[in-house]
Formats: structure tokens, C-alpha cells, sequence
């Protein structure tokens, strides 16, 4: 999604995505120099804001959006930024917006310190808001998301090609705080409990499509248009989509080839060789077929909301979903 097209999905809540600028810009302000200046580095990698748009686009579609939206969307951003330091030590990768990593510039200790800050800092801020829900929700998305990364973990460099563990793992790690980012906002607006459990299988049906996606731009997307370190998962031995269903497609000798590539002993780029020994494009094809899955079902609980700008930009972003090659 290019900076205009982004301008325009989100133009129905510009002014609620402007003040969480705001909040991001100053919630860290009392901080030492030190501690600034990394954020200031980390601040560039700032992305689609996809997670504070769909706080303020739920809370739009059903209800009456509030001074709070802002801050939770700060909030959610935040969380998703710690995310981001800490999955690039553990995916040892060296760029993100085509900027160098934290990681890459002072070792690994730096960015999972300044991720546990953020972290931090958007907990004691949640814990403002008129209500105790952001924080009790927040703090179970949390443990979700490293309930996943712990999970896929121990499913590094596996021989067990599980869908449905997979499938597991991404609910948690990225699932999770999209489904969040769309009941808070709802919420926090007003709107009923139904809506916010609509908006809820929403965020969690965007995200996984989001990351099936995303697990495919690390096999076949270019690296100049992606603008962050391409084939990491098959370095680090991630199980993902691609490679499970790759191998579902393979006879034997050539499941053995794959196991060899992906789990033994390789002089280069994995990435490149698992691209020039097997045809991808088939793989890629039924793992978008499962991306297109995901959304169709949360398009249904999306398609039940008020018409309306904030309705309109929740269906488009799920074609964005689809279709994005960064």
C-alpha cells in the first residue's frame, strides 16, 4: 500500500490517525538522550499504521469515536513496534524499512531492551483510560503474541509440516493484536458487545491473511519493494505456509531434497536455492487461495455494519491485504 493509497483508505479517520501521531511523537519525550535516539532511529520504520487505523476505523463504523481512540491506537502501534524489535533478533535480520536494524547496529541486547520499554510504556498509558478493558485485553493479546513466537520456536528447523500448528502460531503472534486494535476501537466507541465480537473475528481473519501473505513475500517478493530482510524465516527454520504446502506437493525424493535445503548444511542463500531447485508460483497460488479464505470470512462480519466511509475503508483494506507485494 503506497502513502496514497494508505491517505485514502484512512481518509475517514485522518483526523483521529493525526492525533495518534501526536501521541507517538510525544509519549516518550521524558526519556534520556540515549534512549531517544533509538527511538528516533526505530521511529522511521513506521510502517501502514494498519493497527491504529482499525481502532479508529471500528470505532467509527460503529459508534462515536472519542479523544481515547487516539491514545489506543498509539497504544496498539507501540505494541506492535516492540513486536518488531524483538522478531528481528530472533530472525537475525539487518534491515526493516530499508533502514538498518537496532540489532544490526548494536547487537542484540539494545532492541530487546527498548522493546520491553515500549512495552512498558504503553501499559502504564492504558491504564489511563477511563476504563481497565484496554489493559486487561492488551495484556492478554500479549501473552498471545509471545505464546506464538515461544510456540513457533520450538517449530524451528521441524520434520512436523502441522497446518493447523502453524495456523496456531500466527493466530498468537499476529492475529492477535489485529483482533484487538478492532473490538478496542469498538469498544471504546460505544458499540455493543456483538459488534465488537464481529469486529473482533474481523481483525483476527485480517491478520491471518496478513501474515499468510507476508510468509509468502519472504519466498518470492523482491527486497527493494518489501524494504526489509527477505528469506530470514528459511534461515531461522520457521515453518511456514509456503514450505508446508510445498511439501505436501512434493514425491518423496524431491521431500527429501527440501529437507536437506531447508535443514542442513547450505553455502548461500536458502532462499535463493529453494527458489531455483522447486516451481514456487503453485505454492504461492494456494497459499493466496487460503489468504482469500481468511478474508472472506471476516468480510462477512464487516459486511453487517452501518454503511458508511469507516465500512467502505475496512473492506478495502482487505483487499489490500490480499493483493500487497510489500
Amino acid at each position: 500500500m503506497s502513502l496514497t493509497q494508505a491517505a485514502d483508505l484512512f481518509a475517514p479517520v485522518a483526523a483521529g490517525m493525526a492525533a495518534t501521531e501526536r501521541w507517538l511523537a510525544d509519549m516518550h519525550r521524558e526519556e534520556p538522550d540515549s534512549v531517544r535516539a533509538l527511538l528516533d532511529h526505530v521511529g522511521r520504520f513506521g510502517g501502514k499504521r494498519l493497527r491504529p487505523a482499525l481502532v479508529h476505523l471500528c470505532a467509527g463504523a460503529v459508534g462515536r469515536p472519542t479523544g481515547e481512540h487516539a491514545l489506543l491506537g498509539a497504544i496498539v502501534e507501540s505494541l506492535h513496534l516492540a513486536s518488531l524489535l524483538h522478531d528481528d533478533v530472533l530472525d537475525r535480520a539487518d534491515t526493516r524499512r530499508q533502514m538498518a536494524t537496532l540489532n544490526a547496529l548494536h547487537g542484540n541486547e539494545v532492541p530487546i531492551l527498548l522493546g520491553d520499554l515500549i512495552y512498558a510504556r504503553a501499559f502504564a498509558l492504558s491504564l489511563t483510560l477511563s476504563t481497565p478493558v484496554a489493559a486487561r485485553e492488551l495484556a492478554r493479546t500479549s501473552q498471545a503474541i509471545v505464546r506464538g513466537e515461544i510456540d513457533q520456536s520450538f517449530f524451528r528447523f521441524s520434520d512436523e509440516l502441522d497446518e493447523a500448528r502453524y495456523l496456531r502460531v500466527i493466530r498468537g503472534k499476529t492475529a492477535a493484536l489485529y483482533a484487538a486494535s478492532c473490538s478496542l476501537g469498538a469498544r471504546y466507541a460505544g458499540g455493543s458487545e456483538p459488534e465488537a465480537r464481529a469486529l473482533d473475528a474481523f481483525g483476527e481473519g485480517l491478520g491471518l491473511a496478513f501474515q499468510v501473505i507476508d510468509d509468502c513475500l519472504d519466498l518470492v517478493g523482491d527486497e527493494r519493494i518489501v524494504g526489509k530482510s527477505l528469506g530470514t524465516d528459511l534461515e531461522t527454520g520457521k515453518v511456514t505456509l509456503p514450505i508446508i504446502r510445498l511439501a505436501r506437493r512434493l514425491a518423496e525424493p524431491d521431500r527429501v531434497r527440501l529437507d536437506r535445503l531447508l535443514r542442513g548444511d547450505l553455502a548461500g542463500s536458502r532462499r535463493e536455492a529453494l527458489r531455483n531447485a522447486f516451481d514456487l508460483d503453485p505454492v504461492v497460488a494456494e497459499c493466496q487461495a487460503v489468504a482469500n479464505e481468511h478474508v472472506e470470512r471476516c468480510l462477512a462480519g464487516a459486511r453487517s455494519l452501518r454503511e458508511g466511509p469507516e465500512r467502505a475503508s475496512l473492506l478495502a483494506l482487505c483487499e489490500f491485504v490480499l493483493t500487497r507485494s510489500h
